[in-house]
């Protein structure tokens, strides 16, 4: 657990604040959140057969991760460098555990309205289907709202073990009291056909167009993010005008969140 002091901000423009922490000593300090939209390290360094190699020590020849594109949804096999300090290379068990606890601290900031959006991935680990239902902590799977499909423009996981994943999942944890702004948003379906951000520096970006269309069909409050990466629920939250939150360990990441905040607000790009 962290510690008992919330960390200065790395960042706050009075719209959007940024710590640099783990986001363990920051969530037990926040409430009256209204939207949780987060997409934490997917933990594909334990793919069976391999990890990431080279920069931690792994043979190329051996992964089969490497040898099949890298870090999964991410051309030239970029998470193969994880992310920053971050291997991403948890066992499975730990990980596991690791998302159910800060899941139920994501919970525990939320407003009586609140929600969260939790994107992740579905794999093949030791044969085995993996899907993001399976890291909810079962305290909380009565609270599951919904799962959304994210619609990716196809894949590169080609593997003669399975067919090509050409989509992530986005569940959806909600309060009770937790609504649309109207019967109109639900007419934008549970599957979202979202292009992938291709010209970010970040290893494992999700696309602005995923947390902006959340936050357009839901009622105006406080965003969140405890995985902010380089800002891209921050960016969305931004453009359309919501107070934000964003958290992120890596100091690289949160400098290239700030690097987008400090743009023009940008034309939300929805496929």
């Amino acid at each position: 657990m962290g510690g008992l002091t919330l960390p200065q901000p790395y960042y706050d423009d009075g719209q959007v604040t940024i710590y640099n922490a783990d986001c363990r000593d920051v969530l037990p300090h926040l409430d009256g959140i209204d939207l949780v939209f987060t997409s934490p390290p997917y933990n594909l360094g334990n793919t069976t057969g391999g990890g990431f190699p080279d920069r931690f020590g792994h043979d190329r020849k051996s992964s089969r991760l490497s040898g099949r594109g890298g870090g999964g949804k991410w051309g030239g096999g970029a998470l193969a460098n994880g992310y920053g300090d971050h291997d991403d290379n948890m066992p499975h068990d730990e990980y596991v555990q690791w998302q159910g606890g800060v899941l139920r601290m994501m919970w525990g900031t939320l407003s009586d309205a609140g929600a969260i959006f939790y994107n992740h991935k579905p794999r093949i680990l030791d044969g085995q289907l993996v899907a993001p239902l399976d890291y909810v902590p079962a305290d909380l799977r009565p609270y599951v709202r919904q799962e959304i499909i994210w619609k990716r423009s196809g894949g590169i996981n080609f593997s003669p073990a399975f067919y090509l994943p050409m989509h992530e999942r986005i569940v959806l944890i909600a309060k009770r009291g937790f609504r649309l702004t109207s019967k109109g948003a639900s007419g934008v379906g549970d599957v979202w056909q979202v292009h992938q951000d291709v010209n970010n520096p970040h290893p494992a970006p999700f696309p602005v167009g995923l947390p902006s269309r959340a936050i357009e069909t839901t009622p105006d409050g406080i965003i969140l993010d405890p995985f902010c990466g380089s800002g891209t629920t921050l960016r969305a939250a931004k453009d359309l005008g919501r107070r934000a939150i964003g958290i992120e360990l890596n100091e690289q990441f949160c400098e290239m969140a700030v690097r987008r905040l400090a743009q023009s607000v940008l034309p939300l790009e929805i496929a």
